[in-house]
């Protein structure tokens, strides 16, 4: 085996037929070929080259992690894919100031059964999307959408089974797969499974049920309404475990700690209120929002929550309490918050564009329109390669890089 990295190998083609390229002539392959291919301005040859270049070890995968920095974004894009699962210390080095997001493309646009899509969920797979949506109608035959998250088909109906009568505000999925949550303006709380669609029961609010959240590992989950109840279900009985006080006005978000341990609310009141999930107990009040709260997320280290409200957005210290930093998102409500699976970065939705921003700093790092109508609800795949957005246009798109 030839070990010269800059002579042709056996998978090389080469000038010459069988016999050794002349001195002075032009090697097509071996690694000086790749640079002079990464040299010439057509983007489909410096692509392929890249995908060759691992081929001539760790010289080759230097020059992969220098196309992140390539003038042509479909090359900076097939480079990071090239290494992001490679677990080198030099990669994972380069790629935490890439952000990959910038590349998303919208590959299917569907169509929500109501007019207005409130809420999307992916399962944890990967494979399940679904969203709740209405038009603000009552008495009407309503159920979540369910499609599969690869090609965009639906999986099945559930209209016909079991149904709200109002909006959906929000669904969820267990972090098992196997159960679909809804919950909405009827005040009801229903359960689906995952894989059959099959209806499994129902649980009640006395008020509009405006948001959902599953607990991290335990078979638990939560939901929130109009008065400023927070309510804690038993997943598989749908027996209510618990009812969280000390809310007077609409919940309109609450979120869960990756570690499961705190509750997260935020509503009408303008104030975040941090729980503690196994007594009930409330350890924080974050004030600072002048208008009511609409979405939440917290870090996956579990260190940092970040809000939204009317335009603006706030980024917290978990441990301590205190802001960290304030600044303007959109040109109207800031609806969903979703973090990247690095926690590094983080998305926001609330007028026709998604944004992109820098945890570290509260930058924004890109922003992109998604619909012509506000958006109010995103979804990230957990391993983050897939983006789901659905708004007022009625639409629920699937973004890919």
């Amino acid at each position: 085996m030839n070990n010269n990295p800059n002579q042709p190998r056996e998978f090389d083609a080469v000038l010459g037929g069988e016999v050794p390229p002349p001195v002075n002539g032009v090697v097509l392959g071996g690694l000086e070929g790749v640079k002079s291919r990464l040299r010439i301005s057509v983007v489909e040859v410096q692509v392929n080259a890249l995908s060759e270049a691992l081929n001539y070890g760790d010289v080759g995968l230097e020059i992969v992690i220098q196309a992140l920095h390539n003038q042509s974004g479909q090359v900076r894009l097939s480079a990071y894919k090239i290494l992001r699962s490679r677990t080198e210390l030099s990669v994972k080095q380069a790629l935490q100031g890439f952000n990959p997001y910038e590349f998303f493309q919208c590959v299917y646009t569907l169509k929500a059964y109501y007019q207005q899509v409130h809420s999307v969920a992916i399962s944890p797979d990967n494979k399940t999307l679904v969203c709740g949506s209405g038009d603000s109608r009552y008495n009407s035959i309503n159920s979540p959408k369910v499609w599969n998250l690869d090609t965009g088909q639906e999986k099945f109906d559930l209209r016909f089974n079991h149904h709200h009568t109002s909006d959906i505000n929000w669904v969820a999925i267990s972090h098992d797969g196997q159960k679909i949550i809804s919950a909405g303006a009827d005040k009801n709380i229903m359960i689906w499974d995952g894989n059959t669609g099959k209806y499994l029961g129902l649980s009640k609010h006395t008020n509009i049920i405006y948001a959902l959240a599953i607990h991290s590992y335990k078979e638990k989950f939560y939901s929130a309404d109009g008065s400023g109840c927070i309510k804690a279900w038993h997943l598989n009985r749908g027996q209510e475990i618990a009812t969280f006080l000390g809310n007077s006005s609409a919940i309109y978000t609450i979120c869960i700690s990756a570690d499961g341990n705190l509750l997260i609310s935020g509503g009408e009141d303008k104030v975040i209120k941090i729980w503690d999930v196994n007594s009930g107990r409330e350890i924080w009040r974050l004030k600072g929002h002048s208008h009511s709260i609409r979405s939440l997320a917290v870090s996956p280290n579990g260190r940092t929550l970040v809000s939204g409200s009317d335009q603006r957005i706030k980024i917290w210290d978990i441990q301590t309490g205190g802001e960290v930093f304030s600044f303007y998102g959109h040109a109207g409500w800031v609806r969903s918050i979703v973090f990247s699976p690095d926690g590094k970065t983080f998305m926001t939705a609330g007028d026709q564009n998604i944004k992109v921003w820098d945890l570290a700093s509260g930058k924004k790092i890109f922003s992109f329109k998604g619909h012509t109508k506000p958006i109010h609800s995103l979804a990230l795949s957990s391993d983050g390669q897939v983006l789901v957005s659905g708004g007022a246009d009625g639409n629920v798109k699937i973004w890919r890089f």
